[in-house]
């Protein structure tokens, strides 16, 4: 998304709804490493998004019957499509399973 998005010049739908589909992917992946650790919860979710990069950290807390874990991302490595940015969310991801399994 461009850096100077703005409410006169707002970004495609598609923006968003991209965002939507990567964190989307992010907890379906939690979701199944968790369950294939043996922990059999259905994973929920409270989520802190501000649109764009210069809104710092997008922030997606998960939850299990018995733990949280953090998944705070930039919006650029959530949307980048770059090895460094994926490498990243993979990181992520595997935090988020270590802490709730």
């Amino acid at each position: 998304m461009p850096a100077l998005a703005r409410a006169d010049n707002p970004p495609s739908v598609e923006v968003p709804r991209e965002f939507h589909r990567r964190m989307a992917a992010i907890i379906d992946a939690v979701q199944v490493g968790i369950w294939e650790a043996g922990v059999h919860d259905l994973l929920g979710y409270a989520t802190d998004y501000a649109f764009g990069q210069e809104r710092g950290m997008q922030t997606l807390v998960l939850k299990s019957r018995n733990r949280s874990a953090y998944v705070r991302l930039r919006w650029d490595t959530v949307t980048g499509d770059d090895p460094d940015n994926k490498r990243l969310v993979e990181a992520a991801i595997q935090s988020a399973i270590n802490e709730l399994s």
